[in-house]
């Protein structure tokens, strides 16, 4: 009972205009420094695109480094609370957390382990909860993504955590593309991969450090065999993978009409 009394009395003694106001102007510098550090890597990524993930992926542990500091600082060199406060916050807060917050703590807990050993970072390209798009921000219970239609969706890190991810960079800038075409039995075969491969090289967003492959196979469908080229080529920034898809598409397929690969008129060779 006395112990109650004196943990009451001290936390009593805490609650002070000086040491609110000593707080709050504590947090608000945290902010304000967190903005002018997000401002900065920002300005980072116009000047030095290049390096953009590596700015990007530093952000979530100087926001966490941050507001760490802030809470030991506030209890330790402001609050500076009796023992017996410490022991009866410490007891009711893992009584609420137990009780009232199990799935932000499982959500929190996956994103300490996705920070500790990532399958993905802030930049790569991924697959979660059936959405493809850009991690643009990583928190500790959520992930956010940018789809390619401009939506922004958060996904619970512990969801994460539950099924496998499709990371198509996996901390590269530059991501590997796919791109299949259809061509008659009867077209020059050599040519075709040829052509494919040249106009893909042309294409001003491709990733020329890496190699262009093209692969050859055949498909049954519609009551006839047809030939299907598949290019493999790398994006030079994945937020670039949308417009590589459709200049690809439409170098190639019009090197395969200038070709008269379509030609309905065109027979096969005696």
């Amino acid at each position: 009972m006395d112990n109650s009394r004196e943990a009451l009395q001290a936390f009593l003694d805490i609650i002070s205009f000086d040491r609110i106001l000593s707080i709050l102007l504590l947090c608000l510098t945290a902010w304000l420094f967190l903005v002018l550090v997000q401002f900065c890597l920002n300005q980072l990524n116009n000047k030095l695109p290049k390096y953009r993930l590596i700015w990007n992926r530093s952000y979530p542990f100087v926001r966490l480094f941050v507001w760490l500091c802030v809470i030991i600082y506030s209890i330790v060199g402001i609050i500076d609370p009796h023992e017996n406060l410490i022991l009866a916050v410490v007891g009711s807060i893992s009584i609420v957390v137990g009780l009232a917050t199990q799935e932000p703590a499982k959500n929190m807990i996956a994103g300490f382990i996705i920070m500790l050993n990532p399958p993905y970072r802030v930049g790569d390209m991924v697959t979660l909860a059936g959405h493809y798009g850009e991690v643009i921000k990583l928190e500790w219970s959520v992930t956010w993504l940018r789809t390619f239609d401009d939506n922004t969706v958060m996904v619970p890190n512990a969801e994460a955590l539950k099924t496998a991810v499709s990371n198509a960079n996996s901390g590269a800038l530059d991501e590997m593309v796919v791109v299949q075409f259809t061509i008659p039995m009867v077209a020059e075969l050599q040519k075709a991969i040829a052509l494919a491969r040249e106009a893909t090289q042309c294409s001003p967003y491709t990733f020329l450090n890496k190699p262009i492959i093209v692969n050859l196979s055949n498909d049954y469908s519609f009551g006839q065999y047809q030939q299907i080229i598949t290019v493999k080529a790398y994006v030079m920034d994945v937020r670039l993978e949308k417009k590589f898809v459709s200049d690809i598409n439409i170098r190639v397929l019009s090197a395969f009409k200038k070709a008269h690969f379509y030609d309905e008129q065109q027979t096969p060779a005696a």
